[in-house]
């Protein structure tokens, strides 16, 4: 990617993350980047593809670092580890809730960004599906441990501000994990 497509897509995934997709323009986008409108349009054709590049470009980052993150833990190390990535991520202060769950409600009529969406959880899913032992409550235990993965995205964005209850939730959610996970050894 060329530094000023790149200088494009940095600033409007920000500005996407930040109020969603239907509340950016192209000009806000123009203004903040600094690009001409034409070079906007030159290198992403219009808003749409624009998204498009910017869901891929995020989903090809978080998949990267994820895997970075659990490479060479065992099982439920790694499975831990990938709540606690997210938790990390949680954490940080410009943190506003999932850009493809965003996504998901904003985009309804692009197939393809509701299919790279899908993608992108079904990615997690695998990823915790593929750490599990096979047995034959594995595929019952990942969705368990999805659901209450994307329910800690969701918690994070409502209950943060409340730092006592928050703590609180996401300290019972991991005692849920762990009692998940003991119970499949």
């Amino acid at each position: 990617m060329k530094k000023t497509s790149k200088l494009i897509a940095v600033t409007a995934e920000q500005l996407f993350y930040q109020k969603g997709f239907g509340n950016v323009g192209v000009d806000e986008i123009r203004d903040q980047s600094g690009c001409s409108k034409t070079t906007l349009y030159k290198y992403f054709g219009n808003k749409d593809n624009l998204i498009f590049e910017i869901l891929k470009i995020r989903d090809s980052r978080f998949k990267q670092k994820l895997t970075e993150a659990i490479a060479d833990l065992d099982h439920y190390e790694s499975i831990m580890q990938i709540f606690k990535w997210h938790l990390d991520w949680f954490n940080q202060d410009d943190f506003n809730g999932c850009l493809f769950v965003r996504a998901k409600e904003e985009i309804h009529n692009d197939h393809a960004v509701q299919q790279l969406v899908i993608e992108h959880k079904e990615f997690i899913r695998k990823l915790l599906h593929d750490q599990l032992p096979k047995t034959p409550q594995q595929t019952t235990l990942t969705n368990q441990l999805m659901v209450i993965l994307e329910g800690l995205i969701n918690i994070s964005v409502v209950y943060k501000e409340n730092k006592s209850l928050y703590d609180e939730m996401i300290h019972d959610s991991f005692d849920l994990i762990f009692r998940l996970l003991s119970l499949h050894e």
